[in-house]
C-alpha cells in the first residue's frame, strides 16, 4: 500500500492511494500456445512462399507495403477485438490473430538491425528462434510456478460465469467453472452463489465445429499411430541408431586425439582441420552434442529394464539439441534449421506420449 499525501495546515488528507497487487492469472493454458503456434506457422509460411515466389514486392512506383505492416494490421486487431468484445471465443480469436501479426512482424527483423535493410540477415534466424523459445519457457515458468491461488480460481471461474448471462455455457466450461470453485476461498459468499448457478445450468447441446471435428480426427489418429508396437519400435531404432553412430563418433574423436598426442602426422593435420576457426558457438554445440549422445546411450541401454525411463532421457537429449545445439545452427545455416526444429518437436511430442503410456500402464499393473 502506497500513500500520497497533501498537508492542508495541521492535517494531511489523503490525495491518492494506490495498492500494488500481484496480477490474476488466467487458468487458460491454451491461449499462449495458440499464439505461438500461429506466429510459428505464419513465419514459416511467409518464408516458404516467398521463397518458392522468387520474392515479390507488393506495390509499385515507388512504394513497398512490406508484410510488416500486415503483422501490425494484425496485432491491432487482437488488440480490438479484446477491447470492444467480451465473448470467451474472442480472447481465442484474438490469440490466433495476434500470434499472425506476429509471425508476420518478427520475420522481417532483419530489417530493423541493419543500416541496410538486410532482410537476409543471417543472425535473424537464430534471434527469432530464441525469442520463441524465451516466450515459451516465460509463458510456461508464469503457469507453472506456482498453482492458482484462491483468489485466482474465484477470479477464473468469475470469467466462466459470463456464459452464464448469455445461455451459452458448455458442459467443459461448467465442470472446468466448478473445479476452480472448489479450490476458491469457501468462506467468500460468491463460491456457494456462483456454484448454484453452474450446477443449476443447462449445458448447451454439443455442435462441434469442422475444425473441431478434423483435429479430433487428427489426435485419434495419432494416438493409434504411437500406439501401435511396431511405431515404438521405429522410434527406438531411431534412437539406437544415434546412439551407435555417437559412441562411433567419440571413438573416432579419441583416436584422433591420442593420434595427436603420440605425433602422428596425419592424425595431427586432420585434428587441425578438425579444429580450425573454433568459436564459442562451435564449442558450446560440441558441448551440447556431446551430452545429447550421452543421453541417448544411457536412454537405449535404459529400454531392455525401462521404457518410460528410456523414453525419458531420449526426451532430454532432444530438449538439450532444441535449447543448446540448433540455436547455433539457426547462425550458420538459417531458417532452413526450422525443419530440424520440427522433427525434434514432432519426436518429443511422440516420445511425451509414450512415456505418458507406459505410466498409465505401470499404475494399472500397481493397483491390479
Amino acid at each position: 500500500m502506497v500513500d500520497f499525501r497533501c498537508p492542508v495546515g495541521a492535517r494531511e488528507v489523503t490525495a491518492l492511494r494506490i495498492k500494488i497487487k500481484a496480477p490474476i492469472r488466467s487458468a487458460d493454458r491454451e491461449l499462449v500456445d495458440s499464439f505461438l503456434v500461429s506466429a510459428v506457422a505464419t513465419l514459416l509460411v511467409i518464408r516458404i512462399y516467398l521463397e518458392a515466389s522468387g520474392y515479390p514486392q507488393l506495390g509499385g512506383e515507388g512504394l513497398h507495403i512490406a508484410h510488416v505492416l500486415w503483422g501490425g494490421l494484425g496485432m491491432l486487431v487482437a488488440i480490438v477485438l479484446l477491447l470492444v468484445f467480451l465473448a470467451s471465443t474472442t480472447r481465442h480469436v484474438a490469440a490466433v490473430v495476434g500470434g499472425f501479426g506476429f509471425g508476420a512482424f518478427i520475420d522481417e527483423l532483419g530489417k530493423f538491425l541493419t543500416s541496410d535493410n538486410n532482410y537476409f540477415f543471417k543472425p535473424t534466424a537464430a534471434l527469432v528462434y530464441v525469442v520463441f523459445v524465451a516466450l515459451f519457457l516465460l509463458s510456461r515458468e508464469i503457469r507453472n510456478f506456482r498453482t492458482l491461488t484462491p483468489e485466482e480460481n474465484l477470479v477464473n471461474a468469475v470469467e466462466l460465469s459470463k456464459e452464464l448471462a448469455v445461455s451459452n455455457i458448455g458442459e467443459v466450461d461448467r465442470e472446468n467453472a466448478l473445479r476452480l470453485l472448489d479450490r476458491s476461498d469457501q468462506a467468500n459468499p460468491l463460491v456457494p452463489a456462483l456454484r448454484e448457478r453452474f450446477l443449476a445450468a443447462q449445458p448447451g447441446p454439443v455442435r462441434p465445429s469442422r475444425l473441431s471435428r478434423a483435429r479430433d480426427s487428427v489426435a485419434s489418429g495419432y494416438a493409434r499411430l504411437v500406439g501401435n508396437k511396431w511405431f515404438r519400435r521405429v522410434i527406438a531404432a531411431i534412437f539406437i541408431v544415434e546412439g551407435v553412430s555417437f559412441v562411433l563418433s567419440t571413438v573416432a574423436s579419441a583416436a584422433l586425439v591420442a593420434g595427436t598426442l603420440l605425433g602422428i602426422a596425419e592424425a595431427r593435420v586432420a585434428f587441425d582441420e578438425a579444429t580450425a576457426g573454433s568459436t564459442l558457438a562451435s564449442w558450446i554445440q560440441t558441448v551440447a552434442g556431446i551430452a545429447a549422445g550421452a543421453l541417448v546411450v544411457r536412454g537405449v541401454i535404459l529400454l531392455w529394464r525401462s521404457r518410460a525411463r528410456a523414453y525419458q532421457a531420449f526426451e532430454l537429449a532432444i530438449l538439450i539439441d532444441l535449447m543448446l545445439y540448433l540455436p547455433f545452427a539457426f547462425l550458420s545455416e538459417g531458417f532452413v534449421t526450422f525443419i530440424d526444429v520440427l522433427i525434434d518437436l514432432g519426436l518429443l511430442a511422440t516420445l511425451r506420449y509414450m512415456r505418458s503410456q507406459e505410466q498409465r500402464l505401470l499404475a494399472t499393473a500397481a493397483g491390479s
